[in-house]
């Protein structure tokens, strides 16, 4: 009997399953179900989620944070959920913002420097893809295990060679960034030079205010000298006097250079342009900043291209510095024993030698591209001076680069320097202009534009090997963890010698921006003057001068033109 009570009871739950009223009930419950059975998945997959994520922080050495789980926002702050989805969203917004960066200079830089700003965006995405490769394929690819084994082979463990890759892909970043930064500043000085020209030119030369700027507000501007010019006084400067009155001149120094204010570069452009007038034959509308901007922007599109072999230079460099690190068992100042070396960069001398052999190299390189880059501008200007006394006229004389004399005494290559320049020039001077650089003859336009860029790299490499790599590495151990350094002795005078090759390095960068305006000025004027620039700012002279004048008169004069044209005149 309880047998078939129990196959009653079966027999009428399967019968009720098929109920009406049954079914309808499922139906109506069946949402309600169906959001709970969502939300317990949702908190099963978020528990799993953070359990994982604690597992995995748990397993790679991080301990376990205790907080309180009755507190929801101690909840919420400890959710590796959270955390995860603000990293995503930090580096949205980075990329948001570098997108904006982007568009912000394209809309605000000049359309010859646009160029400029393509060059040094394609020579970032070079480095990112490289940083992509090495990712995708070495340390975390398919050649990672090839790349752990000849580790662990030759040199005992397996991770060495893929944190060494990641190290020295980290270095090459951190100097093409710094290099472009740098370039980046340079950009910034040469469009502030630029907007100060037409102002310098229309408000702070221009005292008597009758909107030109005459020679005497120049000769005012630059304190020219003041001497005899016209021995005779008969009113006519002949080539005699001339001769007599460039040899007699003051010649800038370097220093002079170095002090010169915003007004005396605009006198100086503003001399050049009266030179380009009488030479060119060229309308007195003409705008000698649109010319000098197209100069600019040529040569900064060379120096902002990156061969690889320009990143030869760094491998001595690094190399010697990562043997350093290695022989104390650490990778770069990024590994957790970094501390190991502090103090052992300034005690090994086949390191810190070389390195201050390099400190000295550059230094003197930095200040002999400034010197012989203002000593050649200097004998291209045109000579200004005040005949007579203060009061006198002033007489805008010939470049010095005319007069045979100063040109046989002109020497810009010393001895030592001549022969490394006759071993890279490729061309021999072809007229006087070229023959002021020396032995570089005819390639030394080209020769020193790479001379001002490889210098430059060279300083931003310092600044970043030196200063990233073991001034911060021992700044850090010396504050926070004195007790993991590896010299400790030599671990305060390390960070303060190498401090203060990154401080030379620095102020050799401040004087990159000047050499590169006189190397322009050096290589734009007199018989190396660009036909090309001269057309485009002869353009856009007569475009801005439309632009400023009345309707009306450009409509008129537009009449004009087309009844002569026509052969109607009145």
């Amino acid at each position: 009997s309880a047998s078939a009570s129990a196959s009653a009871s079966a027999s009428g739950t399967a019968l009720n399953a098929f109920d009406p009223s049954t079914i309808a009930t499922a139906i109506h419950d069946a949402p309600a179900l169906l959001d709970a059975s969502i939300a317990a998945a949702q908190t099963s997959a978020s528990s799993a989620f953070d359990s994982a994520s604690t597992a995995f922080l748990l397993s790679h050495g991080h301990h376990e944070v205790v907080y309180d789980e009755s507190n929801p926002l101690e909840v919420l702050t400890h959710s590796s959920t959270l955390w995860s989805v603000g990293v995503m969203l930090s580096i949205v917004s980075l990329l948001v913002a570098w997108e904006e960066s982007v568009k912000t200079v394209r809309e605000t830089l000049p359309s010859a420097l646009m160029s400029v700003v393509d060059s040094m965006l394609g020579e970032m995405g070079g480095l990112g893809f490289i940083g992509l490769f090495l990712s995708t394929f070495v340390t975390g690819g398919a050649l990672g295990g090839v790349v752990g084994d000849l580790s662990e082979r030759f040199l005992g463990e397996e991770d060495i060679l893929l944190e060494t890759f990641e190290f020295l892909h980290t270095a090459f970043f951190e100097v093409g960034i710094g290099f472009f930064l740098v370039w980046g500043v340079t950009v910034s000085a040469v469009l502030y030079r630029i907007k100060k020209l037409s102002e310098i030119s229309e408000l702070a030369l221009d005292t008597d205010g009758d909107g030109e700027v005459s020679l005497e507000e120049m000769a005012d501007a630059l304190k020219v000298q003041c001497m005899v010019v016209d021995q005779d006084g008969n009113g006519v400067i002949d080539d005699e006097e001339i001769d007599s009155a460039l040899r007699n001149s003051k010649r800038s120094t370097v220093f002079d250079e170095m002090r010169m204010g915003d007004n005396e570069r605009g006198a100086e452009a503003l001399v050049v342009r009266e030179r380009l007038i009488g030479t060119q034959r060229l309308p007195d509308n003409f705008k000698v900043e649109f010319y000098f901007e197209k100069i600019f922007a040529h040569n900064l599109e060379e120096i902002v291209e990156l061969s690889p072999l320009t990143w030869l230079p760094l491998i001595p460099l690094l190399s010697l510095g990562d043997t350093v690190d290695l022989s104390h068992d650490v990778i770069s100042a990024a590994s957790a024993n970094a501390a190991s070396s502090s103090g052992w960069f300034l005690t090994t001398p086949w390191f810190f030698g070389p390195a201050l052999a390099i400190q000295i190299v550059g230094l003197g390189w930095g200040l002999f591209n400034f010197w012989k880059m203002t000593a050649i501008k200097n004998m291209l200007l045109p000579t200004l001076v005040r005949d007579g006394n203060a009061a006198g006229p002033a007489r805008l004389l010939p470049p010095r680069v005319e007069n045979d004399y100063l040109r046989g005494e002109f020497d810009s290559s010393p001895p030592i320097v001549s022969q490394i320049e006759s071993f890279f020039a490729k061309k021999d001077a072809k007229n006087d202009h070229e023959g002021l650089f020396g032995a570089a003859g005819g390639s030394g336009p080209s020769m020193y534009r790479e001379s001002i860029k490889l210098h430059s790299w060279l300083c931003v490499a310092q600044i970043v090997f030196y200063g990233g790599q073991i001034v911060v590495r021992d700044a850090w151990a010396i504050f926070f963890d004195s007790s993991t350094i590896g010299n400790p002795p030599y671990a305060v005078p390390e960070a303060a010698v190498f401090a203060l090759l990154v401080a030379v390095s620095a102020a050799q960068l401040w004087l990159v921006p000047t050499t590169f305006l006189n190397y322009c000025f050096a290589t734009s004027i007199e018989t190396m003057t660009k036909d090309w620039a001269v057309r485009k700012a002869k353009r856009e002279s007569r475009a801005l001068e439309e632009e400023m004048m009345e309707p009306t008169t450009i409509q008129r004069e537009r009449a004009t033109k087309r009844e002569a044209d026509q052969g109607v005149f009145f």
